[in-house]
């Protein structure tokens, strides 16, 4: 139960947190997933090669998902199957994920090609637009595990650590706040964290990775 609070109030929370830009001077670190300078996003490894029978896990796993992810062009479809929209909106273009917490935990000792932890839209001017799904593996997970579940070749395995989120009922962040606290926060340690009176997460959600499968290319859909 106290992972599941956790991963709920990490998503109630972390929205309000979005990455800003760095203030000026901050020691840069490209981390593929945007400008993170205070180092609170942690790489999966890189490999050179799909081996055969993982690739075919790869395009079988990509085909199901084109599938079977048209019904969720609505997110009001995804809404009432028990995924949840939370936090703030987001700009145009941005991608914007949907949670569902009992899918989290089917995928904690495999992949669940039936059971994304999260729907990927896209805001439009509009409304939003189905982009993809996001899948999570344990933070415990070795390189080999993600690389059987997603190739490291091909997907970007990525995890959110050291985080520092106010409190449940805190007031809306202002400017400051916000480069303090989430994700491209200033705040990197449980002391300063508690100092702020903040809550600390070693990491949220553990290991996770992007798939688009209505990409043209492979390589796009990762």
């Amino acid at each position: 139960m106290r992972n599941a609070g956790l991963v709920i109030l990490s998503f109630v929370v972390l929205a309000a947190c979005a990455p800003r830009h760095a203030p000026p001077n901050a020691p840069m670190r490209s981390t593929g997933m945007g400008i993170d300078p205070y180092g609170h996003t942690r790489l999966s490894e890189m490999r050179d090669t799909v081996p055969p029978n993982e690739m075919a896990h790869t395009q079988r796993l990509l085909a199901m998902l084109r599938k079977e992810l048209v019904r969720y062009a609505d997110p009001a479809a995804a809404e009432r199957d028990g995924y949840a929209r939370e936090g703030e909106d987001v700009p145009v273009g941005a991608l914007k994920h949907f949670f569902n917490y009992a899918n989290y935990v089917k995928n904690f000792d495999h992949l669940d090609p039936e059971a994304p932890p999260a729907i990927l839209y896209r805001r439009t001017k509009t409304g939003f637009e189905l982009a993809g799904v996001m899948f999570t593996a344990p933070i415990t997970s070795s390189m080999d595990e993600l690389d059987r579940r997603v190739p490291l070749a091909l997907g970007h395995w990525h995890a959110h650590r050291k985080l520092c989120v106010p409190k449940p009922g805190s007031p809306p962040l202002s400017a400051a706040d916000r480069r303090r606290f989430g994700f491209s926060g200033s705040i990197a340690t449980r002391e300063a964290c508690d100092a702020a009176g903040g809550v600390f997460l070693d990491n949220v959600y553990g290991w996770m990775t992007h798939i688009y499968p209505y990409a043209p290319t492979l390589a796009e859909a990762f």
